[in-house]
């Protein structure tokens, strides 16, 4: 562990009484001229009026900082891919796909994780995509996502690729478990097919029409499996409950004409798997949604979608992640935010400003407000704003452990 420290304190003449109360509240220590070697985020934060530095694991490190120009308390997960192959697990609370939990719950053993995804109230589905050990849990949507395949890791658009065959006669699957309804942040399909499984527990009504084949599973998941055909339900369907051991296939517009042919004991084979939306990307292993995109390749893109100015102008509390091609390096970032003086928290163009400092190429926003949190070793690092504490999520993206090279 580093803890840059002087003995003597924070210098009093450098803060407001009030700044000042708070940091002796957090417990945020001062910063001093060394900097531990091989920090690519400690050289970036050297600046900072606080600054500490503890290791998680070769590789691996945790780093605060407290910039009193924001005021922020910036909390980093840096991770050297040349000491630390990252292993991510992209965790979903048990139960449906409505559940939620706190992240420090989530986070398990992990080294480090961060809430993930935005989702949808008054529940915990995930408003983007949510993979873990390449099962589709739902997804994908129209906002970007992380995905990560081993060595590989992407962000931007993601996309199904799946069918449901019986015999030769195919559909294409292009959802899983997602309502085809619109949203304000989701277009569906209007044609094509969903899986729903027993994570949704019943099938919504679509928008358009939308027929029902309903299966009895005969094995495997998400990924892959096989069914027999219990009923066909020819639309308009209002909802479809799914009985123990079933899986259903909603067929939409004009590939209706698929689930018409489907008859009772027909056997029912499909695979899905979540794509990045280049071609030639491998499956994703791990995935969760973000929105916006900051960075891509080294380009800012967060002017390249519309943001609501509320959200992204404003300053809020920031959960992020990013990544630099070219040094090898992988940042969780949480800032704090909604509790001066302390910390203020940071428009979505100072995030993008904080992570061009830390030097990554990539980065992508994921839910912040009351939900940001950081937990390391079972442990909230920070300080979430919600007055009760923190914040039951929807889903949480964590750093396990590291592979081999």
């Amino acid at each position: 562990m580093h803890l840059l420290s002087s003995p003597a304190g924070f210098p009093a003449s450098h803060l407001t009484a009030a700044a000042a109360l708070a940091l002796a509240a957090c417990a945020v220590p001062a910063r001093t001229d060394s900097v531990p070697a091989g920090s690519a985020a400690a050289r970036a934060l050297a600046g900072a009026d606080s600054l500490h530095v503890e290791a998680l694991a070769p590789g691996v490190r945790y780093l605060r900082a407290w910039e009193g120009s924001g005021p922020w308390a910036i909390h980093v997960v840096e991770v050297d891919t040349a000491r630390c192959v990252p292993v991510w697990s992209a965790r979903k609370p048990p139960g449906p796909l409505a559940a939620r939990s706190l992240t420090s719950s989530l986070a398990d053993s992990a080294l480090a994780a961060v809430n993930a995804d935005f989702f949808q109230l008054p529940g915990g589905t995930p408003v983007g995509p949510h993979v873990n050990a390449g099962r589709v849990w739902i997804g994908p949507g129209d906002r970007p996502a992380w995905l990560s395949s081993g060595r590989t890791m992407t962000a931007g658009s993601a996309r199904l690729d799946g069918e449901a065959i019986a015999s030769s006669d195919t559909v294409a699957l292009v959802q899983v478990n997602r309502a085809a309804r619109a949203t304000s942040s989701y277009r569906p399909p209007t044609r094509g097919a969903t899986l729903f499984t027993a994570l949704a527990a019943a099938v919504p009504p679509a928008d358009s029409a939308a027929d029902v084949v309903l299966l009895q599973v005969l094995e495997g998941d998400a990924r892959q499996g096989a069914g027999r055909v219990v009923r066909v339900l020819r639309s308009p369907v209002d909802s479809a409950r799914l009985a123990a051991g079933e899986v259903a296939v909603q067929v939409l517009g004009a590939d209706r004409a698929w689930a018409t042919r489907r008859t009772p004991g027909d056997t029912v084979r499909w695979s899905a798997r979540l794509l990045p939306a280049a071609t030639g990307a491998p499956a994703a292993m791990e995935a969760v949604g973000g929105f916006p995109e900051l960075l891509r390749g080294g380009r800012e893109v967060l002017g390249e979608v519309p943001v609501l100015a509320s959200f992204g102008a404003q300053r809020h509390p920031r959960t992020a992640i990013g990544w630099s091609t070219i040094a090898g390096r992988v940042y969780l970032v949480v800032v704090d935010g909604r509790q001066p003086p302390y910390s203020d928290g940071m428009t979505l163009a100072e995030l993008l400003r904080l992570f061009q400092r830390l030097g990554a190429t990539d980065a992508l926003n994921l839910d912040g407000g009351g939900s940001s949190a950081l937990v390391i070793g079972g442990v909230v690092k920070n300080r979430p704003s919600d007055r009760e504490g923190e914040r039951a999520v929807g889903n949480a993206l964590a750093l396990v452990g590291c592979g081999s090279n």
